[in-house]
C-alpha cells in the first residue's frame, strides 16, 4: 500500500497526451493538461480535454481528468482542470485555475496556476492543501521553442501532500510542419536528474503518432491520436519497470 501511495502523490497528469509523450511537457505539446501552465494556452479560442487513466496492476485505481481553455485575445488565456481519483479508502478531487499571458510580439508566454487538493482518508477524515505552478515558453523561432516550468512550489512531500516539487527545463525542435523533438531536464523531489526525450509525428490529417523515453529511471510512453474535424480521439500508455504501467484513453478539443 505504501509504495502504492507513493506512486500516486508523485504523479502528475495521466493524459493520455502526457504519458505518451514520457510526461514531456516542458517546450512542446504536452497537452492541456499538463504539469506544466504554459501547455493549456489553447492554439485556437478555446480547447478542452477529458480522459480516464487505468493502473493496470490494480485496475480498480482510476483517474478521471477534465480541463478547459478560453483565450478571449491573442495574449491573454485563462484555463482550468479537476481531477478525482480513488483507491481503497483513499479519494482525491483537485481543482486548479491558471492564467497565461503573451508578450514581446507573442514570442514570450508566461503562465501561473493554483490548484486545490481535497484527499480523504475514511479513517482519518480529509486533509485540504494549496499548491501553485508556473511555467515560461520562449519561441526562439518558428522552428525552436525554449521552456521550463515548476510544478507543486508549496509542496511539503508525499507524506504531507501535495507531493513532490518537480522542475523542468527543455528545448522543441519542429523540422517539418508535421514533426517534432523536444527534450528536456527533470529533476523531481530528491530523485535523480532525469533526461527525457519525446517525439510527435502526424503523417495523415487523421492521426497523429507519439513517443517518449526518459532515463537514467527507465519511463516509456507511446501513443497517438485519431482525429476528426475538431475531435481527437487520444490513447496513451506509460510504462515504468518499478511501477508499472498505465494506459489512458480521452477526447480532446479542437
Amino acid at each position: 500500500m505504501g509504495v502504492l501511495w507513493i506512486c500516486i502523490a508523485w504523479l502528475q497528469y495521466l493524459s493520455p497526451r502526457l504519458i505518451g509523450r514520457a510526461e514531456v511537457q516542458a517546450s512542446g505539446d504536452g497537452g492541456l493538461l499538463a504539469g506544466s501552465p504554459t501547455a493549456a494556452f489553447p492554439k485556437q479560442r478555446w480547447a478542452g480535454e477529458l480522459s480516464t487513466a487505468l493502473y493496470l496492476p490494480a485496475p480498480e485505481l482510476g483517474f478521471r481528468l477534465a480541463g478547459a481553455s478560453f483565450s478571449w485575445d491573442s495574449l491573454q488565456a485563462v484555463n482550468a482542470l479537476i481531477q478525482q481519483w480513488n483507491f481503497d479508502k483513499l479519494s482525491q478531487w483537485e481543482t486548479g485555475i491558471g492564467y497565461g499571458l503573451r508578450f514581446l510580439r507573442s514570442r514570450v508566454q508566461l503562465a501561473v496556476r493554483g490548484r486545490l487538493l481535497s484527499t480523504n482518508f475514511s479513517e482519518y477524515g480529509r486533509l485540504h492543501r494549496f499548491t501553485s505552478d508556473i511555467g515560461a515558453l520562449w519561441s526562439v523561432s518558428s522552428r525552436v521553442w525554449v521552456g521550463g516550468y515548476g510544478y507543486n512550489l508549496l509542496a511539503r512531500g508525499w507524506g504531507l501532500l501535495p507531493g513532490a516539487s518537480r522542475f523542468g527545463l527543455g528545448v522543441s525542435y519542429r523540422p517539418t510542419p508535421n514533426a517534432e523533438v523536444s527534450t528536456e531536464l527533470v529533476q523531481e523531489g530528491s530523485f535523480p536528474l532525469q533526461l527525457r526525450t519525446a517525439f510527435q509525428y502526424q503523417p495523415h490529417s487523421v492521426l497523429l503518432l507519439r513517443g517518449g523515453i526518459g532515463l537514467p529511471t527507465l519511463l516509456l510512453g507511446v501513443g497517438f491520436t485519431l482525429r476528426y474535424r475538431k475531435v481527437g480521439l487520444d490513447f496513451g500508455y506509460r510504462y515504468q519497470p518499478s511501477l508499472g504501467g498505465w494506459s489512458a484513453i480521452g477526447l480532446s478539443f479542437p
